[in-house]
């Protein structure tokens, strides 16, 4: 996420919030960078389900 932003920079280009995910292949983590500042969802999910991981893969890319 850091190289993200600093590539984004780099290219003038103004990207507010830069989402991001770690995964395990089964466990799921989400976060967000704002700034400075990095936003941890301290949950874990799990799959399945497949619903809300791919909701929120999803939520990310409409609204980075």
């Amino acid at each position: 996420m850091v190289a993200a932003q600093r590539f984004n920079k780099m290219k003038n280009k103004s990207v507010n919030t830069i989402y991001g995910s770690v995964t395990s292949g089964t466990q799921w983590r989400f976060m967000k960078l704002e700034q400075n500042t990095v936003t941890f969802d301290l949950s874990e999910y799990s799959i399945p389900p497949i619903d809300f991981i791919l909701s929120a893969l999803i939520w990310m890319i409409r609204n980075a």
